[in-house]
């Protein structure tokens, strides 16, 4: 796992036992809190969740029981992430238990491919993605992603 992706971690939203409505709910919950904790306003927050969802119509993130929506987007200075957890399903209706939803700067394609990456194969672990899911704190999910080397890995 890169540093960039625990750094995100450690920054942004992470919600265990996370459920919301649907796509967009679960998007905008995870990603308003740590933007505006960036200082982003809060028009720039609804047109950056936008971006995100409008990139997901292009293509689903949603693969089995990871969603992984994102969007680069220009005149934010770093990778802005929030995690949601929840082995019920994070919305209504779906399969997804994990969602890592996250914006990187517009700038930064070199940086985004490889967060991206990082992250797809962090949760490509079968179980690495139970560990993940059982996990009751943000704090017990934050030793997770620190461990470099889980002892069921």
């Amino acid at each position: 796992m890169t540093s960039s992706l625990l750094r995100a971690l450690e920054q942004g939203t992470i919600r265990v036992g996370y459920h919301t409505v649907d796509f967009e709910s679960a998007v905008r919950g995870l990603l308003v809190q740590p933007l505006l904790q960036r200082g982003v306003s809060p028009s720039r927050v609804d047109e950056i969740v936008e971006c995100v969802l409008r990139r997901e119509e292009a293509g689903s993130t949603c693969s089995g029981p990871i969603a992984l929506p994102h969007a680069r987007i220009g005149g934010i200075p770093e990778i802005v992430a929030g995690l949601g957890i929840n082995p019920g399903g994070v919305y209504a209706g779906a399969e997804t238990r994990v969602m890592l939803a996250f914006v990187t700067p517009s700038e930064a394609a070199g940086d985004h491919l490889r967060f991206l990456s990082s992250a797809a194969k962090t949760f490509r672990d079968p179980a690495f993605l139970q560990r993940v899911q059982t996990a009751a704190a943000r704090e017990d999910l934050l030793e997770l992603f620190r461990d470099p080397e889980p002892a069921s890995r």
